[in-house]
């Protein structure tokens, strides 16, 4: 069964280039990367405020805010994620008919609130990690893709030396290049997906 269940994901792997899953994950990976920076101003702003007023009868008002804008946009991206990439997940909310002390409590230490600080910062990294490649990669394609439109003293290729396409074979040479790097762009935003839906049900198990 797992040796079947193995080979089903290797071939829908190779067949990332017309698996409706890469251009879902495409659109989700386009969001990353702004999202993933304001994950990470929420989580630097908060954590550099309940310091800097720890002291402070605020303190504990700004930690418990930070707290919460966690949990509660963890839960919603988790949901989104789920829907997007086709995950099964149930996260958590520190439960609120519990009393004060008691849901403060949960909040402070409970599984959710961690798992959701966890979630915040994998989706920060997937970010940055996102914006590397569809900005490399998509611009790359483009660029190599148009040779054969715009070949000629104008058209320089540069690697280890600088090669100037000025026939129209060598431009659908370049062309094809930026058809493999397409392929590539599709194979790496299929593995992101991929990686980011094990992360998520990880994290998220639905029970």
């Amino acid at each position: 069964m797992h040796q079947s269940t193995s080979s089903s994901a290797r071939r829908s792997f190779l067949a990332a280039p017309v698996d409706p899953f890469t251009y879902r994950t495409l659109g989700y990976l386009a969001l990353a990367a702004p999202v993933g920076l304001a994950y990470t101003v929420l989580l630097s702003v908060g954590l550099g405020l309940s310091l800097g007023l720890s002291i402070t009868p605020l303190g504990p008002v700004v930690v418990v805010a930070t707290l919460l804008a966690v949990v509660t946009l963890a839960w919603l991206d988790a949901r989104l994620t789920g829907g997007v990439l086709g995950v099964d997940v149930a996260p958590e909310f520190p439960a609120v008919d519990q009393g004060v002390v008691a849901f403060l409590t949960e909040l402070a230490v409970g599984r959710a609130t961690w798992t959701s600080v966890a979630f915040l910062c994998y989706r920060a990294v997937l970010g940055l990690v996102a914006f590397v490649v569809l900005v490399t990669g998509l611009s790359l394609t483009a660029a190599l893709l148009v040779a054969p439109f715009a070949y000629g003293d104008t058209l320089v290729v540069q690697t280890t030396t600088t090669h100037v396409v000025d026939t129209f074979a060598e431009s659908v040479l370049v062309a094809a290049a930026g058809v493999l790097t397409g392929l590539g762009t599709l194979y790496a935003t299929n593995l992101l997906g991929r990686a980011s839906a094990h992360v998520t049900g990880a994290l998220f198990a639905d029970a």
